[in-house]
């Protein structure tokens, strides 16, 4: 039998959408030499990922009437960090969007950060 998604589950499907593109461009960045960018992505993703495992772990409370936003706002936020590994992937300009995509993964922690 299939349970619905919950807002909830929604909400972690797309932290974790999130912390899969950072952790790909982080080695395709290693592949390319590029370690001091790879380990500035690492850390984020490494913070990121304590942060979903806290929000797993925690009971969520009076959240839940602002989570269609929070979800839309990991899905569009989720969008702009595909741009930017896009753009990395076909080398345009590669540090500027490394920097993007670093404050995409900090904006995602500050959204965990205001749930748990």
């Amino acid at each position: 039998m299939n349970t619905p998604t919950t807002n909830k589950q929604q909400l972690i499907q797309q932290l974790s959408a999130s912390k899969t593109k950072a952790y790909k461009i982080e080695c395709k960045l290693s592949l390319k030499g590029m370690d001091d960018e790879a380990f500035e992505v690492r850390i984020r993703v490494d913070e990121l990922n304590r942060r979903i495992d806290r929000l797993r772990a925690e009971t969520m409370s009076d959240w839940l009437e602002n989570s269609d936003k929070t979800i839309v706002d990991v899905y569009l936020i989720n969008k702009e960090l595909k741009r930017c590994i896009n753009y990395i992937n076909h080398n345009v300009d590669v540090v500027e969007n490394i920097v993007k995509l670093v404050g995409f993964i900090d904006e995602i922690v500050e959204i965990v950060d205001v749930i748990t």
